[in-house]
């Protein structure tokens, strides 16, 4: 080794003993590497020993010194320290969520969890942060951090649904190796709920990222980049995590409007992660002229003051009037084309062919008042660019009187609001293009009225009157004599429904749904438990494409109950059920004083019931036709799960075509059939009885 190289290395020694803080370390520590690198293997094996001795000094001179409340600390900062040595000492930390919404319906997607000190006013993560480090405990504030927000997110899976929690981790801080395998163990249980977020680090090597990396792909959990554009942040360096989620530092986004050189690098990002699978958010966001900017560049993800602060509780929803703009740019950067939106008074009569030709194409309703009738009416010759939202909270009347509405396609054509209570009055002939109308978990609607409405969804994944195919819905309530009409052709949807279900009553009316694609519902719901109530009405529904239930739920419990209607099921597909499930875990139908006829054709059908479940059928008081042609056809129930039969005082006559030589799969003792003419036509046999 030369005498420079030698010279340097002793300088390096002599100042390492003077560092005071990391910062100043990880500069020395550079300088260092890069002056065995020059020097290669020989260097490092000369002075390897004389390195770690000197850092082992200078870590016990550092603790020492701070035990004693040395290292020049103030008085106040002594007092600092004091607060976070007993918060780590007692894990005294609680923590505010964010909301992070989407991009696109300014719902809430996720949010991210921010540590804060209990009952320690003026000590902020910053402080716990430093002093934590300062004294060496920082793998306790990483290990609490976990376990904490973890135990949060178990006791309120029902509250948080399935919006995740964004956990910041310092992955280069080692826990205590039985605390690292218990945090495994709990990421592995609720990998489906938690996100881990960490900040580029330059000090990584390789070996040590593809060590986090392989750690966390193997609990399955995403991982997110926080603070890009900053610091070590490059194309390369993104590409070393393969994140998820890249968010998108602050101090790119702050006037950004105004910012061309900021666009342009932010726009970059965003390509770059939409051509990777990478969601991109936008973080710190506070203004209104920055959202607008970063929508229409692109972003998936929203995070910042503007749209809502971190809280101690979950927040459920942003407000109306922030989700509502977010909705106008979203759309502005679909259609290229600004939202202009009409606020109806309380009591109005709102003329949508004035509107039309005012170029508004939304009216809202429900600003400045809570509680009210609005009339929409229109021509039966005209039809409108127009949607309807309704503010959260209201209470109040919307009169459809030849209403031709639409929105881009995927978009309700009327959005009712959260904590709504409304009534949809149905006169005239009423028309809904690309979108129905939206109705959500924590809201109620009933329709009304004498008149007709159809509704046809547009292209992609859809629904008619309800909530799409990630949501539950809020009560259904048709107490109407109008005729609805819904007619889907598209990928996979619910015509009345949604995709996690809810309760739906529908008390009078005529209803003709057509379910055509994929995956259909016609009423009911695709993930989520379903409560059907039909009473007193008439109803045609008719479904065709891989996988349907024509009355029910696909995947999920159904309970059913008809009473005084008739109903007309129609099932065309692979896999098929008239009323019940396909693959809930029961399906139960009571059927009374009405008639019935259930025709279904493909591979696995049942009339009644489920096929991956427990079934219990009831018919009572009915006229009862089925037809099921398939080669794994029964007519009640399936083959796995146990059904039970229950068939009085009814006129019931079936066919069935199948190759599993039987109707239904229950034991004589779980078939009650009394007071009945009952016939079972199965493979041209006839017989008097339900028969196994």
């Amino acid at each position: 080794m030369d005498e420079r190289m030698a010279k340097l290395l002793d300088e390096y020694m002599d100042k390492i003993a003077d560092v005071s803080s990391r910062e100043e370390f990880r500069t020395l520590d550079s300088l260092k590497n890069d002056i065995l690198a020059e020097n290669a293997c020989d260097a490092e094996l000369s002075f390897k020993h004389k390195l770690l001795s000197a850092l082992g000094e200078l870590v016990y001179r550092r603790e020492h010194s701070t035990e004693n409340g040395g290292m020049s600390l103030s008085g106040t900062e002594k007092e600092e320290l004091e607060k976070v040595k007993e918060l780590i000492d007692s894990n005294l930390f609680t923590y505010h969520f964010q909301p992070i919404v989407r991009a696109d319906t300014g719902e809430i997607y996720s949010y991210e969890a921010l540590m804060r000190a209990k009952d320690c006013r003026g000590v902020t993560p910053f402080h716990i942060l430093k002093y934590a480090e300062l004294t060496g405990r920082l793998n306790e504030i990483e290990q609490y951090t976990f376990l904490n927000i973890l135990d949060f997110v178990s006791e309120h899976r029902e509250e948080l649904g399935d919006r995740l929690v964004f956990i910041n981790s310092m992955p280069s801080v080692k826990v205590a190796p039985e605390k690292s395998e218990e945090i495994d163990r709990r990421l592995s249980e609720l990998a489906d709920a938690v996100v881990v977020e960490m900040t580029e680090q330059s000090e990584f090597t390789d070996h040590d990222l593809d060590e986090v990396k392989e750690r966390f792909h193997r609990l399955g959990v995403r991982i997110a980049v926080d603070d890009y554009g900053t610091g070590y942040s490059n194309v390369s360096n993104l590409l070393r995590y393969t994140p998820n989620y890249v968010k998108i530092d602050r101090m790119l986004l702050s006037g950004i409007e105004s910012n061309p050189n900021k666009k342009h690098f932010v726009r970059e990002i965003i390509d770059f992660c939409h051509d990777n699978d990478i969601l991109a958010l936008a973080e710190g966001v506070e203004t209104f002229e920055e959202l607008h900017t970063v929508i229409l560049l692109g972003a998936d993800l929203i995070q910042g003051y503007y749209t809502a602060r971190p809280a101690p509780e979950i927040t459920a929803a942003v407000p109306y009037d922030i989700r509502a703009e977010i909705r106008m740019c979203a759309a502005e950067r679909e259609t290229g084309r600004l939202t202009r939106t009409y606020a109806a008074d309380a009591g109005e009569h709102v003329s949508l062919e004035r509107l039309t030709s005012d170029e508004y194409n939304c009216i809202v309703v429900g600003s400045g008042y809570s509680d009210a009738m609005i009339t929409v009416s229109g021509s039966a010759f005209r039809d409108s660019e127009i949607h309807i939202e309704t503010v959260d909270g209201f209470k109040g009347r919307i009169v459809l009187d030849y209403a031709h509405l639409s929105n881009e396609v995927g978009q309700p054509c009327i959005d009712i609001g959260e904590h709504n209570d409304v009534t949809i009055v149905i006169n005239g002939e009423n028309r809904l293009k690309n979108g129905g109308i939206r109705v959500p978990e924590t809201s109620r609607a009933v329709f009304e009225g004498e008149g007709e409405i159809y509704i046809e969804p547009g292209n992609g994944d859809y629904y008619g009157i309800g909530n799409d195919l990630a949501s539950a819905h809020g009560e259904l309530v048709f107490d109407l004599d109008a005729s609805v009409r819904i007619k889907a052709t598209s990928h996979s949807g619910v015509c009345i429904g949604s995709g996690l279900g809810g309760v739906i009553n529908i008390l009078r009316g005529v209803y003709m749904l057509e379910a055509h694609g994929s995956k259909g519902v016609c009423v009911g719901s695709f993930d989520g438990a379903t409560e059907i109530n039909i009473c007193n009405c008439d109803l045609e529904a008719k479904a065709a494409g891989a996988m349907n239930t024509v009355i029910g739920s696909l995947d999920a419990g159904a309970a059913v109950n008809v009473r005084g209607s008739s109903l007309r099921c129609s099932g065309y597909s692979r896999t098929v059920t008239g009323i019940g499930s396909v693959n809930g875990g029961s399906a139960r139908l009571n059927i009374e004083n009405s008639s019935v006829k259930i025709d279904l054709g493909g591979e696995e059908i049942t009339a009644c019931g489920t096929m991956n479940g427990s079934s219990d059928v009831k018919v009572r008081g009915c006229t009862f036709r089925a037809s099921c042609e398939g080669v794994n056809a029964l007519l009640f129930g399936g083959s796995d799960g146990d059904t039970r039969l229950s068939i009085f005082e009814a006129d019931a006559a079936m066919k069935l075509s199948t190759a599993l030589g039987r109707c239904i799969t229950a034991p004589d003792e779980n078939i009650d059939v009394r007071n009945c003419m009952c016939s079972v036509t199965m493979d041209d046999a006839v017989y008097d009885r339900i028969v196994n």
